[in-house]
């Protein structure tokens, strides 16, 4: 048993907030720039990167439920978690640099629909399945590690607060240097065109190697400074059998039996659907429906950061009033709301022209209040999932933040999949942009399809997650009295 749980210091949980930087950093890298990328600097087909997207985010979503109870047995002088952290962040560094370096001889022969595609298809493939699943094995351990700190639920909730707040705020200070300082300006295309320099592939080389640098040192200060921690934390089960395919779906399923955590995950998983659509869209809604130049999308990030801290800052302070499940409802719908808006109102003219003044502010202030609420649900999904390993461990005897964690990723990326993957079809299909396109120059029906697509069809699925979110139950008065019971059977255990 792990010894009697210290407060948290403050070091302590900065270092805890500083493990988020390196997730938030490789997901800005992969999620803003991957099919602008590989699509308009480089040539390859958007349902080819749609579905390598799909299937790097399935074959994680299937390893993350292995990792987190892979996690949660896991014997060493380091604990449970600590081991995965130390691990994880040099070849998920490497990896996501071999994402944006693609060979030459992959490159020089591709841009049209034909077979030259697909052995960069397969490089594609290969590196976004190797990031993914190192990703994994440093984000799934550093969920489950903030679970287990402390059982304190509003200690709990300021940790993950802090975690948000350093994650988002990070991401979108990173944003503003990609887009202003690595790919700020114009180049010439090879038809002599002057075009924004996102769409110059030579021009990703140093942002990413910048951006592998911070995943790298953020992820090994995070476990170097968390160290102190493990003598606190719970310790695997004394008995457990041997890891297998059956056990796995066991306690997979054992998890998913909980109503609360069941709930949690279906909402979480149509509301992942439309973050998926959004990020694979957004950079081609920013370049093609608002024609903003990169000096301009770079403001996004500045934007974000003040809101983004407002909304983790106030999580913790609105759940100890209101509880967790209508802080939760308010923050999705302000989410869904305020990210599509301003497309519904450019689709019904009621929105500045291109080139106005007001076209950036207005944007700004949308991008600004739909992080504040992404903020502020981030918060409290990750402290309901804290509370509901607790109702777990109540019912079954066992602490599984691992796992829990794990899952929650599995259905969040799993959707997520499916959401770049549909993304990439209506891309080609529906929205038919082509090859070397300049903003500007684009047939209004394409700009029309592509607004279409990136406001009302990608709020649709977020939606749909309100009903499961609702559904959720467990509250915080609810939830002190599982921690008095947790408390007793230790105190009874300890006196046996």
């Amino acid at each position: 048993m792990a010894e009697e749980q210290a407060a948290l210091s403050r070091p302590v949980r900065i270092a805890y907030g500083i493990g988020a930087v390196g997730e938030l950093v490789f997901l800005g890298m992969f999620n803003t720039f991957i099919t602008i990328f590989y699509n308009q600097a480089i040539g390859l087909s958007n349902a080819l990167i749609g579905t390598a997207v799909m299937v790097s985010l399935l074959a994680d979503a299937v390893a993350d439920p292995a990792v987190g109870m892979i996690s949660d047995r896991w014997r060493s002088r380091l604990g449970r978690r600590h081991p995965f952290l130390f691990v994880a962040p040099v070849p998920t560094a490497i990896s996501l640099y071999m994402i944006f370096a693609p060979p030459a001889f992959l490159t020089d022969s591709v841009g049209s629909s034909g077979p030259d595609q697909f052995p960069l298809f397969l490089w594609l493939c290969f590196w976004t399945i190797v990031a993914r699943l190192f990703l994994a094995l440093y984000v799934i351990p550093h969920f489950a590690l903030g679970g287990e700190m402390t059982k304190k639920a509003h200690e709990r909730s300021r940790l993950f607060s802090l975690n948000a707040m350093f994650g988002y705020a990070t991401g979108a200070l990173f944003a503003f240097l990609a887009w202003g300082t690595f790919l700020g300006g114009t180049t010439s295309n090879a038809a002599g065109v002057t075009v924004p320099k996102h769409l110059d592939a030579a021009a990703y080389v140093p942002l990413v190697f910048f951006a592998c640098s911070i995943v790298l040192v953020a992820i090994l200060l995070s476990a170097w400074f968390t160290k102190s921690r493990i003598p606190f934390l719970s310790a695997p089960p004394a008995a457990q059998g041997k890891l297998s395919l059956r056990v796995y779906y066991k306690d997979l399923m054992n998890a998913l039996g909980n109503r609360n955590y069941r709930f949690l995950m279906l909402g979480f998983f149509f509301f992942m659907i439309s973050v998926g659509l959004n990020e694979t869209l957004g950079v081609f809604a920013n370049t093609y429906v608002w024609e903003l130049k990169t000096q301009q999308m770079r403001w996004y990030g500045i934007a974000a950061v003040p809101a983004i801290l407002l909304g983790a800052l106030f999580a913790p302070r609105l759940m100890r009033r209101f509880d967790r499940r209508p802080v939760l409802l308010v923050a999705i719908a302000g989410v869904v709301v305020f990210a599509q808006l301003p497309i519904e109102l450019r689709l019904l003219g009621l929105f500045p022209a291109n080139g106005a003044k007001l076209l950036l502010p207005l944007l700004l202030m949308f991008a600004a209040l739909t992080a504040a609420g992404l903020a502020v649900a981030t918060v409290a999904i990750l402290s309901m999932l804290g509370d509901i390993a607790d109702q777990i461990e109540l019912t079954d005897g066992l602490r599984q933040e691992g796992l829990i964690y794990s899952a929650r990723m599995f259905f969040a990326k799993a959707s997520n999949s499916a959401g770049h993957f549909f993304g990439g079809l209506m891309l080609d299909l529906f929205i038919r942009i082509p090859f070397g396109a300049v903003p500007g120059n684009l047939d209004s029906d394409v700009v029309f399809r592509l607004a279409l697509t990136s406001g009302p069809i990608m709020g649709f699925a977020a939606l749909i997650a309100m009903p499961f979110y609702a559904r959720y139950d467990l509250t915080r008065d609810q939830h002190r009295a599982i921690l008095d019971q947790l408390e007793n059977k230790r105190r009874l255990a300890a006196s046996d």
